[in-house]
């Protein structure tokens, strides 16, 4: 039998694919519903710059409902602004891309001192105050957005596709100058008290991508940033990402996060060893099913094998709380399977599938 364990401890030990006590909640992506902002009085835009109001936003699902993990910060443009892009800042709690700013990449650098530039210093202070008062009672996942993804906010989703068609090496050479700024920022996330880094890359989806595009394009800085960094990491990419997953099994990440999209038995066949992150459903299940319901298909994913239970994007803020605790109660309850087992249970989904 494993030893009871801490939530920084069980979410290590799960990512990293090793025995842990029971499965580990520490959700990656934003479990913060409008009901914990108010009861903590976080408010948008305010919590993007105040430590202290993020710190607590952060740790609200936590504390409200028992989740093991939290992430921050709440939008995925903090590392594109730091670079030069202007935010759109009327849409105040997700504020996208409003200017890019790379027209050129061989005239596009870096700034340096990145952690005095933009709210990189505000995600520091918050993981600091996050450590200092739950210390490994709270796995801390912090969001970090991946190069390609980055490549697209500095000169657009549509420019980068175009760079691909009619000239890749634009493509390389911003890619490849952004993940060294992503190494960085990242070393400093897990200098500031990160135990996972939780590294998104919706512009690398399957819906966007071919399998052998991604090889070319995503892969290489995927792997130079885990390597370069050093840190375990989560990768989470949205959508259909059955063309990347053979790629994934060999970035050098420790876990993988996907959408409903893809069944998490599909996923442990072709991940290798790399662990599986996800993948309930934020459409229906989380805002709209019942406690029963969520309890039900948290379950299901860990017979299938899941290492880390977790959302398959951002929870809407109108989920109810109940739905949260049936979510950390299924985590808390289930028993994990031994490989054996999900692996046979995986095996007669996939015929059933067939069928």
């Amino acid at each position: 039998m494993v030893k009871q364990m801490t939530a920084a401890e069980r979410a290590l030990a799960a990512v990293c694919g090793q025995q842990v006590d029971r499965t580990s909640s520490a959700n990656g992506l934003v479990m913060t519903t409008a009901e914990m902002m108010n009861a903590v009085g976080a408010a948008y835009p305010k919590v993007h710059y105040d430590p202290q109001m993020m710190a607590d936003m952060a740790a609200a699902p936590h504390d409200m409902c028992g989740v093991d993990g939290t992430t921050l910060p709440f939008d995925i443009s903090l590392e594109a602004e730091v670079l030069g892009a202007v935010l759109d800042w009327r849409k105040i709690d997700r504020p996208p891309i409003q200017k890019h700013s790379v027209m050129n990449p061989d005239d596009f650098t870096v700034p340096e001192k990145i952690e005095e530039r933009g709210r990189i210093p505000v995600v520091l202070k918050a993981l600091d105050l996050l450590k200092s008062k739950y210390g490994s009672d709270l796995a801390l996942l912090p969001t970090t957005v991946c190069p390609f993804t980055i490549a697209g906010h500095m000169a657009s989703v549509d420019e980068l596709f175009m760079w691909i068609l009619s000239d890749p090496d634009k493509v390389h050479t911003l890619v490849d100058k952004i993940t060294d700024f992503v190494i960085d920022y990242q070393k400093l996330l897990a200098a500031n008290g990160a135990d996972i880094l939780f590294a998104i890359d919706p512009t690398s989806s399957g819906d966007l991508l071919s399998g052998d595009m991604y090889a070319e394009f995503v892969l290489p800085a995927i792997k130079k940033m885990r390597k370069g960094t050093g840190a375990p990491t989560i990768l989470h990419i949205c959508g259909n990402t059955k063309p990347m997953l053979e790629h994934i099994a060999v970035s050098g990440v420790e876990g993988f996060s996907f959408d409903k999209a893809v069944p998490v038995w599909y996923a442990k066949q072709k991940l290798g060893n790399v662990s599986a992150y996800g993948n309930l459903d934020v459409i229906e299940l989380f805002p709209n099913g019942t406690p029963e319901d969520v309890y039900s298909a948290t379950a299901e994913v860990i017979r299938q094998g899941i290492n880390i239970a977790g959302s398959a994007c951002d929870v809407p803020e109108t989920t109810p709380l109940e739905n949260i605790r049936a979510f950390v109660k299924a985590c808390e309850e289930t028993p994990v399977p031994s490989e054996n087992d999900a692996a046979a249970y995986g095996k007669q989904l996939a015929a059933d599938a067939e069928k």
